[in-house]
């Protein structure tokens, strides 16, 4: 199928870039939702006291704020996956498709996807991949969060990378990892943590996939192909709005 523009990674800049781009643009993404890039990876961000450029990201940003996204300095996304997965309904966009290949043609590019209905070939004008890559990573933590019933617990650990986020009783850890590590490594490594934790705190959720740190420099264009990996920026609005930014100047 011939297409305008195929996104990697159903993303949260890859969804900004939908609100610009036409029916004509495919977003192609190899697990099975969208937004894990924050979402899953237990990224609720900072620098939400930046401005967003963009009505759409605005509009976004009070959908999340009625969700009780924002409780002062604590910051809780679980709730607002459905106000951001609403902006997918009615585009086009697959899950479950492993990127196989990306080949220059005459007019553009040949992409190649697996999925469980086998082999699929598209066509598109311009690829923009939104995914991340070895070669972009500065670091990565694999994050968590424990929680306690105690009144009084124990401190964690003032070496502990922490942040509030949504309920008093529970605390994120940031688990730093290898840039080489993979999931399983990773685990191994967060399970050594947890083992030095006070017994007050009890592992109430694992992200499963990383929060990268990613180095300067994006968006950027190489082989004809635009990388501008989500994850880069300062927490999910900043992202889509991105997006919408990318978008409006490349329709213009």
């Amino acid at each position: 199928m011939d297409y305008d523009v195929i996104i990697i990674g159903a993303t949260f800049t890859a969804t900004g870039l939908l609100r610009k781009y036409s029916d004509r643009c495919l977003v192609i993404e190899r697990r099975p939702q969208a937004g894990y890039e924050f979402l899953n990876a237990l990224k609720f961000g900072t620098d939400y006291d930046k401005q967003l450029e963009t009505d759409e990201a605005k509009a976004l940003c009070e959908k999340f704020a009625e969700k009780n996204a924002f409780c002062g300095e604590n910051i809780c996304l679980f709730d607002c996956a459905g106000s951001f997965y609403s902006l997918l309904e009615g585009k086009n966009v697959l899950l479950n498709m492993e990127i196989v290949s990306v080949e220059k043609n005459e007019e553009g590019f040949t992409v190649t996807a697996h999925g469980v209905s086998g082999y699929r070939t598209f066509t598109a004008k311009k690829v923009i991949d939104t995914t991340i890559h070895e070669d972009m990573i500065k670091a990565k933590t694999l994050n968590f969060i424990v929680n306690t019933d105690k009144e009084n617990p124990a401190p964690l650990s003032s070496d502990l990378k922490t942040e509030k986020w949504g309920y008093e009783e529970d605390t994120l850890i940031k688990c730093t990892v290898n840039v080489n590590d993979g999931y399983i490594e990773a685990r191994r490594i967060l399970t050594d943590l947890i083992k030095t934790l006070p017994s007050d705190y009890k592992v109430a959720l694992v992200a499963d996939c990383f929060d990268y740190e990613v180095k300067s420099g994006y968006p950027i264009e190489k082989g004809g192909i635009v990388f501008m990996p989500s994850c880069a920026y300062k927490n999910p609005l900043l992202a889509f709005d991105a997006g919408v930014v990318y978008g409006e100047g490349d329709v213009q």
